[in-house]
């Protein structure tokens, strides 16, 4: 439906269906005035008024008709020239939208950068040259006819005036030749500034105006630096900042100011390139060896797949150190000598700096990366280079799978298996399985990466929807970790510090052996902070957070405790707020307990901490993983983050403090996670290229359940009986891969309405006909009852078919109850 007032009727062609940024599940109609008709294409942005608001939407299409009996509101401006998303991206984000019922707007603005320049709103004037111009092509003629009439104007208003096809390229040779001035965008006059907050840096800019070289160097004078600044420009061709002028030619900045003001040299400003480096790991390039025969054999069926230019998924699925990321470079090598681009996709922003500086070597400037830890500014310039096609490889977490790339040739989900490639937020959307249709959409190939592939990925490499590869062996000399088990129930003061990490008397002996061997260390606790609980030992208060009832956790390092649920935070209170006691005890320990344990048991010997703190810190992940990779740091204590994709060959030891930490989640995917983050931390231990040392490295399993068929399996690296055991349980228990989840979970601030309305959800979903065969869990308590002030309820459908569960759904939760009823499809967590 569209906005009623002020009303204006719509003429036959003139309608554009516009996905606005609220939780509206559908589009808006409004009308487009005739002057903004030729660039009200799908995929622009546009700015309309919504009640009183007005906000920035995406075109999705452009009718003749408006929908019968209503009056349209006019689109208030166009922001672009050309459209900012390209068919393939507004295809795929509606689907994404209609799949994972999430609304359409929101959907979409998540593929456009907040900060993307307006080129609609980029103002053009006539020059003094140009009110003047005599020889010109015919579109030229007119793009000036239009400036002579109108005056300054936005670009999106000449655009609608000049309607020729070559528009794009009449201009920029008007501008180039001085004929024509922009301001926005990208070329601004000189000393304008940029919108404010873009995070853009702007540099002072020189030309040459069309013309003769030599008329140019005779304007230039007798000055030998001033002429070889001319000579210099006319060689390079192309524009050169100041800085690279005087860096190149030795001469001072007042020479070229000389040039401008004889009329010799045009300035503007213009973007400064922003350097990505800090967000890449400088590390020494890894040795090239030849391919062993399985990785020769999975590279040529993948390679084949690219050749053909038709939709294949394989599944390369190889033990840590098997080499599978060589393979898949390679494979994008591949697919840019086919003139094809490229996505690679990891789970952790943590990840990308070592790949990234690998792929930095291998693809040079080809290569740009996205994701949340960038600057505003520096997203924007990523973002517009790999839509102009400067860049043709794309490298980040789950949302660079929507990277405006054009002409897919692969898609690379490295760590397929982690959860972090689903969305906790609208639009829910799972990246490996967005991954997927995207490359099927494309023709392109889809390589599927994991040493712990998820039960989805390896029921459907049985059924053959994915070809699997199979690596079965290390490369470089390498050998798996030999596994350690410690039963903690025989551990002096363990089972006294209940809640605590206890560091064994053997992983000691293990952490002594391996330092003294001048090797290196990776300690695993999946908790950040100091302590989950400061408990009050008086009155037994746990400081728990006022929106969401679970105790703060103690963060030492910044003097806080903070709700990870919620991010509230308070000061750490000198006594108890409830009784006035000074009696608080910190219970149970995360990474900094065990950081300062480690450093109190081996001093002098340098240890740091990965986790999502220290990744927000100056510097951020990158910089702990470069201290680690120079050897300054020998011990590394971390969360999951340090488990996943690093290769540091002088990693002897690695150990998980607590292997039990996910096995009491309610959760059917506990068991399968503590295999696979057991796995990936084992993985990291002896990855080769140690000189001079035969043994493999060794893995340390701390855990109260020793005979747990996960952790057997993981110490045994016997990934085969682990998928058996689990495959049965997943069929016995109608879980996936063989049925398909939607979880809702009801929210309120009242909890006894809240329960009643799951209630009532519970019996609209039972009494519809599309419940037939369908399991219904709940309604219950959510394990975490009290988020962010309200309470929850959840219920979990189950069914083997996921459409019919979300036609479903679709017919039981009307639109206007989402907001607090959570919909999410193919759920990760249950909590």
């Amino acid at each position: 439906m569209g906005e009623v007032e002020p009303a204006v009727a719509a003429d036959a062609g003139d309608v554009a269906e516009v996905a606005v940024p609220l939780p509206l599940h559908h589009t808006l109609h409004y009308r487009v005035p005739a002057a903004l008709r030729a660039v009200a294409l799908p995929g622009s942005r546009v700015r309309v008024r919504v009640g009183r608001r007005r906000l920035v939407g995406i075109v999705v299409a452009v009718h003749d008709r408006p929908p019968e009996g209503i009056e349209l509101r006019d689109v208030d401006e166009m922001l672009d020239l050309h459209p900012v998303l390209p068919a393939e991206l507004l295809r795929l984000g509606s689907f994404v939208a209609e799949y994972y019922m999430a609304p359409i707007g929101e959907t979409l603005r998540g593929l456009v950068p907040s900060r993307l320049p307006s080129w609609g709103a980029t103002r053009v004037r006539l020059t003094r040259r140009g009110a003047f111009l005599e020889s010109a092509t015919e579109l030229e003629r007119e793009v000036v006819d239009a400036l002579l009439t109108t005056g300054e104007t936005t670009l999106a208003d000449l655009r609608a005036r000049v309607r020729g096809d070559g528009f794009a390229a009449a201009l920029d040779a008007l501008e180039r030749g001085g004929f024509v001035a922009l301001s926005g965008g990208e070329r601004r006059p000189s000393g304008e500034r940029g919108s404010g907050g873009s995070g853009a840096r702007y540099r002072a800019a020189v030309e040459l105006p069309a013309g003769e070289l030599e008329t140019q160097l005779a304007a230039a004078g007798r000055s030998v630096q001033g002429r070889a600044v001319v000579e210099y420009l006319a060689a390079l061709g192309r524009p050169a900042t100041v800085t690279e002028l005087t860096s190149a030619l030795g001469s001072g900045a007042g020479v070229i100011r000389r040039l401008v003001q004889r009329g010799v040299l045009r300035t503007f400003t213009q973007i400064e390139r922003l350097s990505l480096d800090r967000h890449l790991l400088s590390t020494q390039p890894s040795p090239v060896r030849e391919l062993v025969a399985e990785q020769s054999a999975a590279l040529e069926s993948i390679e084949a797949a690219i050749a053909s230019g038709g939709y294949r998924a394989f599944l390369l699925h190889g033990v840590t150190g098997s080499g599978k990321t060589e393979v898949y470079l390679r494979a994008v090598e591949r697919a840019l000598a086919a003139g094809r681009s490229a996505i690679l996709l990891v789970p952790e922003i943590s990840m990308v700096p070592a790949l990234a500086a690998e792929a930095r070597r291998r693809f040079g400037e080809r290569l740009a990366i996205l994701h949340s830890a960038l600057g505003e500014g520096e997203r924007a310039q990523e973002w517009e280079r790999a839509r102009s096609g400067r860049a043709q490889v794309v490298l980040g977490p789950r949302s660079a799978v929507l990277a405006p790339v054009e002409r897919l040739g692969i898609v690379v989900v490295d760590e397929e298996h982690d959860a972090a490639f689903k969305q906790e937020k609208a639009p829910r959307y799972h990246a490996r399985d967005v991954a997927l249709l995207r490359a099927r959409d494309a023709g392109a190939v889809a390589v599927l990466v994991s040493a712990t592939p998820s039960f989805e990925s390896r029921r459907n490499a049985a059924t053959g929807k994915l070809v699997a590869c199979r690596l079965g062996q290390r490369v470089g000399g390498g050998r798996l970790p030999d596994g350690i088990l410690v039963d903690l129930r025989d551990e002096k003061g363990a089972a006294r510090k209940p809640g605590e990490v206890h560091l064994s008397a053997r992983l000691l002996e293990e952490m002594r052996s391996a330092l003294d061997g001048g090797e290196q260390v990776i300690l695993l606790r999946n908790r950040r902070g100091y302590a989950p609980v400061l408990l009050c030992r008086a009155c037994g208060d746990k400081l728990a957070c006022d929106d969401c009832g679970l105790p703060r956790t103690l963060h030492r390092r910044d003097r806080r405790l903070v709700c990870h649920y919620c991010g509230s935070a308070r000061p750490i209170p000198a006594t108890c707020p409830r009784c006035g006691a000074a009696a608080h005890e910190p219970i149970g320990a995360g990474t900094e307990r065990v950081e300062e344990r480690v450093v109190e048991i081996f001093p002098g010997v340098g240890v740091d901490v990965l986790d999502r703190d220290a990744a927000r810190r100056i510097g951020g992940a990158a910089a702990v993983l470069e201290r680690f990779a120079a050897g300054s740091t020998r011990i590394l204590v971390g969360t999951q983050m340090v488990a996943k994709g690093h290769h540091f060959p002088n990693v002897g030891l690695t150990a998980v403090l607590a292997a039990d930490s996910y096995l009491g989640f309610p959760d059917f995917r506990a068991v399968e996670r503590t295999y696979s983050m057991l796995t990936q931390l084992a993985g990291r231990a002896g990855r080769g290229g140690r000189p001079g040392r035969e043994s493999p490295g060794r893995v340390v399993i701390q855990t109260y359940f020793p005979d747990h068929y996960a952790i057997r399996a993981a110490l045994a690296h016997d990934d085969e009986a682990f998928a058996a055991e689990e495959m049965r349980f997943r069929r016995v228990f109608h879980y996936p891969p063989f049925t398909r989840l939607v979880q809702l979970v009801v929210r309120g601030r009242d909890r006894a309405l809240t329960e009643r309305r799951s209630v009532e959800l519970s019996t609209r979903l039972l009494a519809h006909p599309l419940a037939a065969g369908t399991r219904l869990s709940g309604p219950a308590p959510a394990p975490l009852e009290r988020l962010q002030g309200q309470w929850r309820y959840q219920l979990l459908l189950r069914h083997v078919s996921g459409s019919r569960l979300r036609r479903l759904v679709a017919e039981t939760v009307p639109q206007g109850d989402r907001d607090d009823v959570v919909v999410d499809v193919d759920p990760q967590d249950l909590f």
